[in-house]
């Protein structure tokens, strides 16, 4: 083998242990998902929708769905569907559960009567940090309904 094939297939190595490395650190950052980290998130667009800011709301979703929803539905949307997010005064998090890229975290909205409308939102990790990828509202649940856990 020449000294040109050598170099060349040298190089080739240490781009492949490169990029390696790279792709590993990729990894290990969505491993330490902190579940501070992924309800910063959903506090962030909770905050910008009760600032009436649809557009920063906007921008904690994820590629997935800015691609199904233009910025103008999602207002609209937002404002007919959720209007018990802007109401809420208190919202309190569940237990944040991760598998690899996704997560899913419910959220409970305590509204001013006493009601309380539970939410389930699913993020995935799109590389720079993470997204919304999905909120469901199932019903409300009545202001005398008792809640499980423990209160400290």
């Amino acid at each position: 083998m020449n000294r040109v094939a050598r170099v060349f297939l040298l190089l080739g190595f240490c781009l492949i242990c490169a990029g390696g490395v790279f792709w590993e650190a990729r990894r290990e950052r969505i491993r330490r998902a902190t579940p501070n980290r992924i309800c910063a998130v959903v506090w962030k667009q909770i905050v910008a929708m009760r600032e009436d800011d649809y557009a920063g709301a906007y921008r904690q979703v994820s590629s997935g769905f800015q691609e199904k929803f233009s910025r103008e539905a999602f207002s609209d949307f937002a404002r007919a569907e959720y209007p018990s997010v802007r109401r809420a005064q208190r919202v309190e998090f569940g237990l944040v559960r991760t598998n690899g890229r996704e997560a899913t975290v419910p959220v409970y909205l305590f509204l001013e009567d006493g009601e309380v409308v539970p939410c389930w939102y699913r993020l995935i990790n799109e590389g720079e940090g993470w997204k919304i990828d999905s909120a469901r509202f199932p019903g409300s649940w009545s202001s005398g309904r008792r809640l499980g856990g423990l209160r400290v």
